[in-house]
Formats: C-alpha cells, structure tokens, sequence
C-alpha cells in the first residue's frame, strides 16, 4: 500500500484496524496476567505439596492473613479437578492434576504470547503509516 495512494476511506480504515489492534492487544495482556498469576498460584501449591511429609507441624494458611498451627497424619489433599468439583487425593494424584493443569497454563501462556507478539507488530505496521501520514504522532 502506498501512501500517497491512500484514500480517506483507505486512512479511516487504517484508524480503525489500529483503534482495534491496540483493544485486543490490552485485552490479551490482561488475560496473560491473570493466566501468569494462575501460573505462580499452582506452583506454589506444588512446593507445598512436595514439602508436605507426614508428622510434621507447619503453618497452614486458612485467610486473611490468618495460619492454623496444625500436623499432617495422613495426607489427603482436597483438588480442584475443575467446573467447582473437588475430590480428596491424596500426595502423588494431587501433584498430578496440579502438574497438568499448569502444562496447559504454560500452554496457553505461549498461545497468548505468539498472539500478542503478531498483534504488535501489526499494530506497529499500521501506527507507522499513520505516523507517515500525520495522523498520529
């Protein structure tokens, strides 16, 4: 496309196709954020599981900035296995589930990235002949 050849219809087109790129692009850097949080949350649930021996005291976080003392005689962990169904597991299922859940995050984790980075540079692409032309700057 040449810029000298560009129409208005061409330059509002152009506007718009910008307008949405950069809507989609925050919008995916919203759900990468909340996907890297879900990321950090299982992981930590899995160095919890791994540190869990059995006998031992700890500190059991129950909210709010609030932790039970308690001991672990037999560990069954309470899992989420998804769609608000749980199901007591115990060590080894537990950190199974826990293991699959984050293999599709990271997943979806790279799927957002590739979007995102093709997002911007066509963004990128569009803001360039726009600054070209003045109308943005």
């Amino acid at each position: 496309m040449s810029v000298t050849r560009l129409t208005r219809e061409d330059v509002a087109r152009l506007v718009d196709e910008y307008q949405l790129l950069s809507e989609l692009i925050a919008s995916l850097q919203a759900q990468l954020t909340l996907v890297n949080d879900s990321i950090e949350e299982l992981k930590t649930a899995l160095e919890g599981l791994k540190s869990l021996d059995a006998e031992a005291e700890r500190y059991i976080h129950i909210g709010a900035g609030v932790y039970l003392k308690a001991s672990v005689e037999k560990a069954e962990i309470l899992t989420p296995l998804g769609a608000s169904y749980y199901a007591f597991l115990d060590k080894q299922n537990a950190e199974r589930i826990l293991n699959e859940r984050l293999e599709e995050l990271n997943n979806v984790k790279s799927n957002l990235e590739s979007n995102l980075a093709k997002l911007s540079e066509r963004a990128a692409q569009v803001r360039d002949i726009l600054e070209r032309l003045g109308v943005v700057s």
